[in-house]
């Protein structure tokens, strides 16, 4: 199955050797801090894809990693097919180029190579932060990519010279008609209604090495992510659109979550909160469990962050393939999750495996299901109903001779879902009763997969 096909854009790939400031370049020009920047070389691995705009001009900007000549193990291979691969689909290729450095053979070969592919080539020069920085450019020439372009992304000089030249090479923007006063409220509605239809962001989450770049790339039939045995080797929170039967999705692949003492290096730090950040804007989140493991400390602290954000989720067992009697194991999966976290019984559990695609597409029935459950909204006169029906049902608590009253209820909002109740002392109402009402609201309205928030708020009233 392939990616989307929902935004034709012109793709525009950055490229360049390590630590030049291709991620630096790549967050001014689509004006956010998306790509991690650090004075580490081969921070940047996969293909880092965002919508970018300039102008009139929309495109897909590609960050890659780093360019070298000889990899010396699998993950620096595997970087190199990540930046072929964006060199083939560009339309315009930017080759960033370090001003504070002489030229090197790695350069060199990287200006042949961009020459051998046809394409349209900017050189740019970056790191030039001063006037007499910026006379550096003049040794640029003799790679015979024509005048190259002195920039300093970090101080965002020179941005709009290399971007005039940029979408020179890009399509012109299609043209727009003025639509018929009599097709006026046609068009309104034509156009609320594809406003309407967002695609389901969905998070793949999880400890390392559980499969979620396994999952991201066996769904797209590609190797659209780096895969390998060792932790941590995503580093970013990498974004792909993605369609299937009808549904627009943006799969968002992160890096995995460690715990806090296990977090060695400073771009770790990053990693994982580039991940939580995932969590805190997906719709639906994949929270990935490895099967034949069970549910470790660390997979327990992922499901307590997802709660604590109110993020709705579905939990994934992977590597099912390794699973010999799956009937049995299921149900000790089960019987696990009850034992060490019976506060998720209302996320719904799917095993997969990536090997043998087993109920990989099952995924996004679950996905739609769980993504609509987090967009319900519960009237309040209904709600009120409900309410009335609980206490008759069990009645409040209540602590020396004080009563604990509901006195009415409303849905404040969602993504979270949340609920208010107000009542006259929150001090009466013991949490197992506070979560005796969650049960009865997911009893009567469902909310899979969908963590609920109920705040007891008071209610003065006059005597």
């Amino acid at each position: 199955m392939a990616p989307s096909k929902r935004k034709k854009m012109p793709v525009v790939a950055i490229v360049g050797r390590p630590n030049v400031g291709k991620s630096t370049l790549f967050n001014r020009i689509i004006g956010k801090q998306r790509a991690i920047v650090h004075n580490q070389e081969g921070i940047t691995r996969d293909r880092f894809v965002n919508e970018a705009c300039w102008g009139d001009r929309k495109f897909q900007l590609v960050d890659t990693g780093g360019i070298i000549e000889q990899p010396v193990d699998d993950i620096t291979r595997k970087m190199q097919g990540q930046v072929q691969q964006a060199i083939e689909e560009a339309r315009v290729i930017i080759l960033v180029l370090d001003g504070q450095q002489e030229l090197t053979r790695t350069d060199h070969v990287v200006c042949e190579a961009l020459l051998r592919s046809g394409k349209p080539v900017v050189p740019v020069v970056n790191k030039l932060d001063n006037a007499t920085l910026a006379m550096n450019v003049y040794d640029y020439y003799e790679l015979g990519l024509g005048e190259p372009t002195p920039v300093s992304a970090s101080h965002n000089i020179g941005v709009d010279a290399l971007m005039a030249r940029v979408v020179e090479h890009l399509p012109p923007p299609p043209a727009t008609s003025v639509p018929a006063a009599d097709d006026e409220d046609e068009t309104d509605t034509d156009a609320d209604a594809d406003a309407e239809k967002q695609p389901i962001k969905v998070a793949v989450i999880g400890r390392p090495n559980v499969g979620k770049s396994s999952f991201i790339n066996a769904i797209l039939n590609e190797e659209r992510a780096i895969v390998s045995e060792i932790p941590g080797t995503t580093r970013d929170a990498i974004d792909v659109d993605f369609r299937w039967r009808g549904g627009e999705y943006v799969l968002i692949d992160t890096a995995g979550m460690r715990r806090k003492a296990g977090i060695r290096e400073a771009v770790e730090h990053y990693s994982v909160s580039r991940a939580l950040r995932a969590v805190r804007r997906a719709d639906v989140c994949l929270i990935m469990v490895e099967a034949t493991e069970g549910l470790t400390e660390q997979d327990k602290r992922v499901i307590g962050y997802a709660l604590e954000q109110g993020a709705a989720f579905i939990l994934v067992w992977t590597k099912w393939d390794l699973v010999a009697d799956k009937a049995k194991r299921f149900k000790a999966l089960a019987d696990e999750l009850d034992l060490k976290m019976a506060q998720v019984k209302f996320a719904p559990q799917l095993t997969i495996s990536n090997v043998t695609r087993k109920r990989l597409f099952t995924v996004f029935d679950y996905v739609d299901r769980v993504a609509q459950e987090a967009e319900k909204r519960i009237s309040t006169a209904e709600l009120n109903r409900l309410m009335e029906h609980i206490k008759a049902k069990h009645n409040p608590p209540s602590h020396k001779g004080r009563h604990a009253k509901i006195l009415y209820a409303t849905q404040s909002g969602v993504k979270p879902t949340e609920f208010v109740l107000f009542v006259n002392q929150a001090r009466l109402f013991h949490f197992s009763y506070v979560r005796f009402i969650e049960n009865q609201l997911r009893t009567a309205y469902g909310f899979e997969g969908v963590p609920i928030r109920i705040e007891l708020r008071e209610e003065k009233r006059k005597s």
